[in-house]
């Protein structure tokens, strides 16, 4: 049972497989075409000298929880029943939807991105950029110059989660080649319990 709660922290934190297409994520055009007839929308930045109120911060730290929590939910049942390798594939095929899930029940958009990348589709927003390239290791509230509130919430990296996320000698083969099948290009390997691994990003319309 520890194994599986174990894992189940592990891709809580951002395999994300929040790819995870997950709801807010930026995601390229597929075409040529597309990209040319879509017009140039300024990027949302943070506005000066706003701060959301309290009820905000305690829906978007609500919102956090509540993905979290399903998404654990989720790869629990995964690991027990499938392994390791499972709960990797439950991530990048589950995942996303478990965010949409929560973004339309809450009434908000919600997304994990991290210090560095899994999966490329899990983009942070552009109004997220400077505090992540800050590599802000603290709770972060801001309110956008749309009115939308929004929440950047730093995870760290706990020692159960070296199994998919730690020193590439110390993954065990089986999780390796899982990892190698699904993320081609994953990035998010070889970092130490306690170190800064990623966040979760939320915003929250304004009234």
């Amino acid at each position: 049972m520890k194994l599986v709660i174990a894992k189940c922290q592990v891709f809580r934190i951002a395999s994300m497989a929040f790819v995870i297409g997950v709801v807010g994520c930026q995601k390229a055009a597929t075409t040529t075409d597309k990209q040319e007839s879509n017009p140039v929308v300024p990027p949302v930045v943070i506005a000066d000298g706003k701060t959301p109120t309290e009820n905000q911060k305690q829906a978007m730290l609500a919102a956090k929880e509540e993905l979290y929590t399903k998404l654990s939910s989720r790869l629990m049942e995964a690991m027990s029943s499938e392994g390791p390798a499972g709960a990797i594939l439950v991530c990048k095929q589950e995942a996303p939807k478990i965010a949409a899930d929560v973004s339309q029940e809450l009434g908000l958009r919600i997304g994990r991105t991290g210090v560095r990348l899994r999966n490329v589709e899990n983009q942070p927003p552009d109004w997220a950029e400077s505090l992540i390239e800050a590599r802000t290791d603290t709770p972060s509230f801001a309110v956008l110059d749309n009115g939308d509130a929004a929440a950047l919430l730093p995870i760290k990296l706990q020692a159960q989660c070296l199994m998919c996320h730690g020193p590439k000698d110390q993954i065990a083969p089986g999780v390796k080649e899982q990892l190698a099948t699904l993320y081609p290009n994953d990035q998010a390997t070889e970092f130490n319990e306690g170190d800064l691994r990623g966040w979760f990003w939320i915003e929250l319309p304004g009234q």
